[in-house]
């Protein structure tokens, strides 16, 4: 005997449905101007944190916990981290455009 839909299955199921519409819409509507601002300010943030500065901090922490290793002052797998951790950094863009277009999207 089926049990009647009761007001939280009927949510659930019209979020799932939004969800579904919405995933679903066209590249166009991504790459319209109303999010030309967040746009420009993501692509400032993505340049800084891959620019001349951050190649240079990047350089400096590689450098002196490669060092701090050396000497036996740090764990290796402290080093190990930020070599991970600048790898990420640097290689984020190749990383989600190689899972994008991987599922589709590009």
């Amino acid at each position: 005997m089926m049990r009647p839909m009761r007001l939280s299955d009927a949510m659930f199921l019209m979020a799932l449905a939004a969800v579904a519409v919405l995933s679903s819409s066209d590249a166009a509507f991504a790459t319209s101007a109303t999010f030309q601002p967040l746009n420009t300010a993501m692509t400032a943030v993505l340049q800084f944190m891959t620019g001349t500065f951050a190649t240079t901090a990047a350089t400096v922490a590689v450098a002196a916990v490669g060092f701090l290793a050396l000497t036996s002052r740090i764990p290796w797998s402290w080093c190990f981290s930020v070599v991970i951790g600048v790898a990420l950094i640097f290689g984020a863009a190749q990383i989600v455009q190689s899972l994008t277009s991987g599922m589709g999207g590009g």
